[in-house]
């Protein structure tokens, strides 16, 4: 059973990559993730981003170190540095 803070670290990490999206900018990187979800260190933001994507919050596309970060809800796409 996941955790209140979990899905509120997840919550606040999703608005982040939607936002970007929406916003026509570049995907936020793994620090800033885990920045979102009051955690340090770019694995805890992969680690967000990899529970998004198992929950299908997301899609994530990644070729050649460049990741294309789909939000299933709305259909927008952000991309940027997967790191």
């Amino acid at each position: 059973m996941r955790s209140r803070v979990q899905d509120a670290g997840d919550h606040a990490a999703l608005w982040l990559i939607t936002k970007a999206a929406a916003s026509r900018l570049a995907c936020p990187s793994n620090d800033a993730l885990a920045a979102a979800i009051g955690a340090r260190g770019a694995a805890a933001g992969a680690a967000a981003l990899r529970r998004l994507e198992l929950r299908g919050a997301i899609t994530v596309e990644r070729l050649a170190g460049w990741r294309l970060v789909t939000v299933v809800e709305f259909g927008c796409r952000t991309e940027g540095e997967d790191a």
